[in-house]
C-alpha cells in the first residue's frame, strides 16, 4: 500500500511538473516573472523556442530553438539553435526581467547577466516577447529597447542584418556579424567570423581569427562572384542597402511556410537551409596552399608554408603518443590545426575535450593505448610503416566500399522512397480530377476580377504618377518600407483599420514614420488610396497629418506618414488609467487645433474639402499634444460654388454621422461640422457618444447633455478629472457651443469659422439650443429606435459603406 501511494505521489508531481511546463509556453515574459531553467517562451506559430540547453551536456546556455528542424547532438534530437544569450558565460540559473526593466539571467549562486546590456531599457515597464521571426524583442511600451536581431550569433535569418551600423554618427560604430561555434557541443565564440567587409560593404568576407582569407565577391544585385550558394531565387530575396551612416546585406524568404537561413559552423563552412534541404558550401577547406588546384575562388592566399614535410592533416584513427596539450575551452580543432601547421615538428593533433575544445599535439609515431580520432600530416604517414596506424586518404578521395552491400541498399532505398510517392501521386491525381471542374470556374472569376482589379490599378497610378510630379510627392521603394517595418513585423503594428493594417518604422536617417498597408480584403482600398495620395499631397497644415510619401510597388499600395508618438485621441481619452493626462487646457488646445485644421479644409486650403469621417480615432497628437486630423480616404472635394452634395455611398462611423447624410446621403461643411460638435463633448466629458448608457435612462451621450442642459445642471457633463484644472464658465461656453454643432437642421449649426470666434471671443452671442440630432436614440438595436439605414460602423475602425435613401 506504501509503495502504490508513493508510486502516485511520484506521478502526480510529474504530472504537476508536465502541466506548469505547459502553461508557460507563453511567447512573452513580463515584470515579475520568472522562466526558470526547465521553462520556455515560444512563439505563436510554435517554430521557436527561447529555452536553456546544454549542447554538451554539461555548460548551460540560453538559446533560441527552430523546432521544425531536428537533428540528433550527442544522442539527444533537438532543434537547429540559431541564437544563444550567454555564449561566453555558460551558467545554470533562470530568466527573468529586473526591476530596471532588463533582462537578465541569474545563477544559483546569484551572479547575473545582463543580456541587453548594450541597450539599456530607461524604465522598468518592459516585457521580453518571442517573435515569430524568431526575434527575442524587450519592448517599452510600442518601442523596441532592444532585440537579439541586433547581436547575431552563428546564424543568420530572414529580416536580419549583417552589416556596418552608426559609422558617420556619433554613436558607437556597430558591425553586425555571425561568429561560428567553438565546436557542435560548444556554443562559445569559435574561430570563425562572416560579415561585410568594411574596405568594400558590397562583399561578404570569412575572417578567422581576425585575418581575412576568403571573399564572396561583389554583390550584383542578384548573387556574388564567388558564391554559388546565395542569390536571389524562390526561397531568398536578397537586399543590399547603404548609405552614409549604415551599409549592410538582409533577406526575406518568399515561401513563409518554411524555415530559411544560413550560418557558419564550427569548422568555417557556410550551411545554407532552405525549403527543407540543408547545403554546404566550405570556402575554409580549399583555401589551402597546398590544395591550389581544388582552392576556390574567393580564397586569400595563406603565407607560404615553411616546413617541408607538407601542411595537409588528414582524420584517421589509432596510436599516437600525445605529448602536448593546451587546455583552452576557446579553441576548437581549426586553432589546433593552425598551430600544428606552424609548428613543423608537429605531425599530428587532435582536441582535448568530448565537446570539441582544447588541443593536443604529438610529434612522433609512438604507440600508446590512444584509440581516437585525430588528424596527421599526410607526408608523415607517407613514410610510416607502423600497423597500427590506420591509413589516411588523399584529398578528396574516400575508400569504396563493398559493392554487394551498396547495391542492395541503393534498391532497399529505391523502394521505400517509390512506393509511398506513386501512392501520393495516385491520391493527388484522385483529388484533382474531383475539382478540376470547380477549379477551372474558379480560376476563371479570378481572371475576371484580377483584370478588373488591374485596370483599376493601372488608372490610379497614373493619377498618382500626376500627382508626383505635379506636387514632388515622394514613391517609396518597397524594400525600404520593410526594412523600415522589420518587415512589416508584428511588433512593429500598432493599429488597424478598414483600409488595412498600420505599422511604425524607422526610415534610414532615422526619421520614425507611420506605414499603412492597403489590405488585400479591402474591397473600397484602392479608391480610398487614390483619395487620400492625391489629397492629403496637396494640404499642408499644422494641424493636419503630413504625408510622406506613397508604394505603388507590385501589388502593394502603402502610405507613408509622419509619425506621431501620443497615437490616437481616443486611446488617450477613453482610457480611465489615462485620460488624467490631458488636462482642461491641453483638451481646449486639442478643441481649438481641431477646429483649426477644419476651417483651413473647409475655407482656407486650395479645395475646399469634406472629411466625412471626424472622430477621435481620426485625431492624431504629436510629441507635444498637437492634433492633427488624419485619414482623408473618405474625404470629397467642393467646388467653389458648392454647397452641398448627394451620396449614395455613405461611409463614416456611428455616432459622428450628421442626419442629413446618414439618412438621406446628404453632406456638406455642416455634416464635418456636426462631428466635430461630437467630439467636442467627448472631449470635455471624456465619455463615448456611443453606447453611453446611465442608469434610469438609456440616451446617447447627446441626449445625456441636453438632459442636463435643459435641467440647468450643464456642468455636470464635464469630466470630474478636470474640476480643479479648468474655468467654469469657459466650460460652459465649449458645452453650449458643443451642443451647437449638434443640432438636427443643418442650417442651425455654425460654421467652423464662426465656431473658433465664439470660442476665443466672450462678447459673442450663441443662439438659442435646440434639441440635438439623435438625442433620443436608445441604441442601434432597440425595437424604439427610429428607422434609420443601418449605420457605417458601430465602432471606430471599420469604415464600411450603405446605401442613402
Amino acid at each position: 500500500m506504501r509503495r502504490t501511494n508513493c508510486c502516485w505521489a511520484i506521478l502526480s508531481f510529474l504530472a504537476l511538473l508536465c502541466i506548469t511546463h505547459v502553461l508557460y509556453a507563453t511567447d512573452t515574459l513580463t515584470v515579475g516573472q520568472v522562466m526558470q531553467d526547465w521553462e520556455f517562451l515560444e512563439s505563436s506559430d510554435k517554430r521557436f523556442k527561447l529555452l536553456f540547453f546544454s549542447p554538451e551536456g554539461y555548460s548551460r546556455y540560453l538559446g533560441i530553438q527552430y523546432m521544425q528542424m531536428l537533428s540528433t547532438v550527442a544522442g539527444r534530437v533537438q532543434g537547429k539553435f540559431v541564437w544563444v544569450a550567454n555564449r561566453g558565460n555558460p551558467l545554470r540559473g533562470n530568466l527573468s526581467i529586473s526591476h530596471n526593466g532588463n533582462l537578465v539571467l541569474t545563477d544559483y549562486n546569484g551572479i547575473s547577466i545582463t543580456i541587453n546590456d548594450a541597450q539599456l531599457a530607461s524604465s522598468g515597464n518592459t516585457s521580453a516577447t518571442l517573435l515569430d521571426t524568431g526575434n527575442l524583442i524587450l519592448t517599452e511600451g510600442s518601442r523596441i529597447v532592444w532585440q537579439s536581431f541586433d547581436y547575431p550569433s552563428d546564424t543568420w535569418l530572414p529580416g536580419m542584418k549583417l552589416g556596418l551600423f552608426n559609422v558617420s554618427s556619433s554613436g558607437q560604430q556597430r558591425n553586425q556579424y555571425l561568429t561560428s561555434w567553438v565546436s557542435e557541443q560548444l556554443a562559445t565564440l569559435g574561430a570563425f567570423t562572416l560579415g561585410v567587409d568594411p574596405n568594400n560593404t558590397k562583399q561578404l568576407v570569412i575572417w578567422k581569427r581576425g585575418v581575412i582569407y576568403w571573399r564572396s565577391g561583389i554583390w550584383n544585385g542578384y548573387n556574388f562572384s564567388f558564391f554559388p550558394g546565395i542569390r536571389n531565387s524562390n526561397e531568398f530575396n536578397f537586399s543590399y542597402f547603404s548609405n552614409e551612416n549604415h551599409s549592410y546585406f538582409t533577406f526575406n524568404r518568399t515561401d513563409y511556410d518554411s524555415g530559411s537561413w544560413i550560418s557558419i559552423d564550427s569548422s568555417g563552412e557556410i550551411q545554407i537551409y532552405k525549403m527543407g534541404q540543408n547545403f554546404l558550401f566550405g570556402p575554409t577547406n580549399y583555401c589551402d596552399d597546398t590544395q591550389a588546384k581544388y582552392r576556390t575562388k574567393g580564397c586569400v592566399a595563406p603565407e607560404p608554408s615553411n616546413c617541408t614535410i607538407g601542411d595537409v592533416f588528414n582524420q584517421t584513427s589509432g596510436s599516437m603518443s600525445i605529448w602536448r596539450s593546451l587546455d583552452n575551452y576557446s579553441l576548437g580543432i581549426t586553432d589546433c590545426e593552425d598551430i600544428c601547421r606552424r609548428d613543423c615538428s608537429c605531425t599530428a593533433y587532435a582536441s582535448t575535450r568530448s565537446d570539441g575544445s582544447g588541443c593536443q599535439f604529438s610529434d612522433g609515431y609512438k604507440s600508446t593505448n590512444l584509440q581516437d580520432m585525430f588528424y596527421i600530416r599526410t607526408s608523415t604517414m607517407a613514410n610510416n610503416d607502423d600497423p597500427n596506424i590506420a591509413p589516411s586518404y588523399p584529398p578528396m578521395y574516400t575508400p569504396p566500399k563493398h559493392p554487394h552491400n551498396s547495391k542492395k541498399r541503393l534498391l532497399w532505398f529505391t523502394i521505400v522512397g517509390i512506393v509511398p510517392f506513386l501512392v501520393v501521386l495516385l491520391l493527388c491525381y484522385l483529388w484533382w480530377r474531383n475539382r478540376h471542374r470547380g477549379g477551372n470556374n474558379r480560376r476563371r472569376k479570378d481572371q475576371i476580377r484580377r483584370g478588373i482589379s488591374g485596370l483599376k490599378t493601372r488608372t490610379i497610378i497614373d493619377k498618382i504618377r500626376k500627382v508626383k510630379k505635379d506636387h514632388e510627392l515622394p514613391l517609396f521603394t518597397l524594400h525600404s518600407i520593410e526594412i523600415a517595418t522589420e518587415y512589416f513585423s508584428d511588433a512593429n503594428k500598432i493599429g488597424q483599420g478598414g483600409f488595412g493594417p498600420v505599422y511604425k518604422g524607422k526610415l534610414v536617417n532615422g526619421q520614425e514614420i507611420a506605414v499603412k498597408r492597403l489590405s488585400r480584403s479591402s474591397n473600397q482600398g484602392l479608391e480610398e488610396f487614390e483619395n487620400e495620395v492625391i489629397l492629403i499631397s496637396m494640404l499642408q497644415h499644422r494641424n493636419l497629418v503630413r504625408l510622406l510619401g506613397c508604394c505603388t510597388e507590385g501589388d502593394e499600395r502603402i502610405l507613408i506618414y509622419e509619425y506621431l508618438p501620443n497615437g490616437s485621441l481616443d486611446s488617450l481619452l477613453f482610457d480611465v488609467t489615462r485620460q488624467s493626462l490631458l488636462d482642461w487646457k491641453m483638451r481646449v488646445c486639442i478643441i481649438e487645433g481641431i477646429a483649426q485644421g477644419l476651417q483651413y479644409l473647409h475655407k482656407y486650403s486650395r479645395l475646399r474639402i469634406i472629411h466625412r469621417d471626424l472622430k477621435t480615432s481620426n485625431i492624431l497628437l504629436d510629441s507635444e499634444m498637437n492634433p492633427k486630423i488624419s485619414d482623408f480616404g473618405t474625404a470629397r472635394i467642393f467646388g467653389d460654388n458648392e454647397s452641398q452634395a448627394n451620396t449614395k455611398r455613405i461611409v463614416g462611423t456611428y455616432g459622428y454621422m450628421s442626419p442629413e447624410y446618414a439618412l438621406d446621403g446628404l453632406f456638406s461643411v455642416k455634416s464635418d461640422v456636426f462631428s466635430f460638435g461630437v467630439m467636442m463633448l467627448e472631449i470635455i466629458s471624456g465619455k463615448k457618444n456611443t453606447g453611453f448608457y446611465q442608469p434610469d435612462r438609456a440616451l446617447n451621450l447627446l441626449g445625456y447633455a441636453w438632459d442636463l442642459w435643459i435641467d440647468g445642471r450643464g456642468l455636470e457633463i464635464m469630466d470630474h478629472a478636470l474640476v480643479e484644472t479648468c474655468s467654469t464658465s469657459e466650460v460652459f461656453r465649449y458645452i453650449q457651443v458643443g451642443l451647437l454643432c449638434v443640432q438636427e437642421s443643418a442650417a442651425d449649426r455654425p460654421t467652423i469659422s464662426e465656431v473658433l470666434s465664439m470660442l476665443s471671443n466672450e462678447m459673442i452671442t450663441i443662439p438659442t439650443l435646440k434639441k440635438p440630432a439623435f438625442s433620443a436614440i436608445v441604441g442601434i438595436n432597440e425595437a424604439n429606435a427610429p428607422e434609420i439605414p443601418r449605420p457605417c460602423s458601430i465602432n471606430n475602425v471599420t469604415i464600411s459603406e450603405i446605401d442613402g435613401r
